[in-house]
């Protein structure tokens, strides 16, 4: 049966007396009462649901910690709340390409002529980087296409990090030869340059960081270039003043795991041949900012989460957001799911009646699941995601996940 998509229920006369506050009228007679209506939860009967052969209790975390590049991941994910996003130099940069974390070695170099190509990488490990991590936004127009690439690399000191800059810029000349600079208003530290008017490229420094940039516009304009250019470094500087760097031998004292909220996000199978976690990674917990830049919609939804009261989230193979309320928590979860032009609704999962579903389009750009789930259990909102069986089948695995996730926040939270 369709349900309403404010998340209210519909209750039986006597259990309507029991939240009459929460209520402004009942079937059992009008009656007009002073407060403000909220959703409530639909009972679920946990024992019922089929959770397949996933937890369907919480799970201590055990984070991965069995190499350096594993510690220093810890900092990378705090550095990601310092990080500024492409749609906050251009509101038309809002569709998410990709976000990752940066390590050397590590697979976030790549052979394209990106913010980070794989000649990049030895520069890196040779001036020990700790903490990296970068992401790309663009505006999805290939005939006019926009786009922003943003990197943060944290190294052992200001000195390491101008001497990775000037040599990241020195192997940029030999990738793309015939290149003019670029001056940057009010950076004159700033080493900014385009071979074409059309692509332009940044490299600065801010004590141990190296800030990173490449953005494109949609026809040969210098000056746009620099206006971009100029607009991210003034912010990204900015947001940089905030940021105090972990010493290396104190990474492992930072939170990893506050109020035990890591224990309520579905973890990965211990041995699974599918991908469900690898666009849900990395795992660990987040601020709002950090959040945000894994977030499809996330220029729509930064107001929401500061609405809501979300003061941590924790990624695992679903990601649990933590509300102020239950009111808050449906506010979020109809954000999360208001239906776009290439998404549809789909049914919920058995037994699972405030569960809400949508299937996405998937393009050329998206690196997101086809099938989501968003669940609520009292402040807390979790999102559950899978991609469709071959031959566009719905794979019946989501609802497990669903129902487990669920499980989890029930007996746990």
């Amino acid at each position: 049966m369709p349900r309403p998509a404010s998340g209210f229920r519909t209750l039986p006369c006597a259990a309507a007396a029991l939240v009459v506050l929460a209520s402004m009228t009942s079937g059992c007679g009008a009656q007009t009462v002073e407060g403000r209506g909220v959703p409530g939860m639909t009972p679920v009967d946990v024992a019922s649901i089929a959770v397949g052969p996933f937890p369907s209790a919480p799970v201590d975390y055990e984070p991965k910690l069995e190499t350096k590049s594993d510690v220093f991941a810890i900092e990378s994910r705090r550095l990601f709340g310092y990080l500024i996003a492409p749609y906050e130099v251009d509101r038309e940069m809002a569709a998410l390409d990709t976000t990752r974390i940066v390590a050397a070695p590590g697979s976030a170099f790549s052979d394209s002529l990106g913010v980070l190509p794989a000649q990049f990488e030895p520069i890196a490990e040779r001036h020990r980087l700790i903490a990296g991590v970068v992401t790309v936004r663009s505006n999805q127009q290939l005939r006019a296409m926009r786009n922003l690439s943003i990197a943060l690399l944290r190294f052992p000191s200001d000195e390491a990090a101008r001497t990775a800059a000037t040599e990241f810029d020195r192997t940029l000349g030999e990738l793309i030869p015939n290149r003019h600079a670029l001056a940057i208003p009010g950076h004159p530290d700033a080493v900014a340059s385009t071979a074409n008017d059309q692509k332009g490229y940044l490299f600065a420094t801010r004590g141990p960081m190296v800030v990173m940039a490449m953005t494109t516009v949609p026809q040969p304009d210098p000056n746009a270039l620099v206006t971009q250019l100029r607009t991210m470094l003034d912010l990204q500087l900015e947001r940089l003043t905030r940021f105090v760097p972990t010493p290396v031998d104190q990474i492992l004292d930072l939170p990893a795991n506050p109020d035990g909220i890591m224990r309520l996000a579905l973890p990965p199978l211990p041995v699974s041949g599918d991908d469900t976690a690898r666009r849900v990674q990395p795992a660990g917990i987040y601020d709002v900012a950090g959040q945000l830049h894994f977030e499809p919609r996330a220029a729509e939804l930064q107001a929401v989460l500061a609405s809501a009261g979300v003061d941590v989230v924790a990624r695992n193979d679903a990601t649990v957001y933590r509300t102020r309320d239950l009111d808050s928590a449906f506010r979020l979860q109809r954000a999360l799911t208001e239906p776009r032009e290439d998404e549809q609704p789909v049914d919920s999962p058995p037994g699972i009646a405030d569960a809400q579903c949508l299937q996405r389009d998937m393009d050329t750009f998206d690196q997101y699941y086809e099938y989501v789930c968003v669940l609520v259990h009292g402040r807390y909102v979790a999102v559950v995601g899978a991609d469709g069986l071959p031959g566009g089948l719905f794979d019946p695995s989501l609802y497990q996940r669903a129902a487990a996730q669920y499980s989890i926040l029930a007996r746990g939270a």
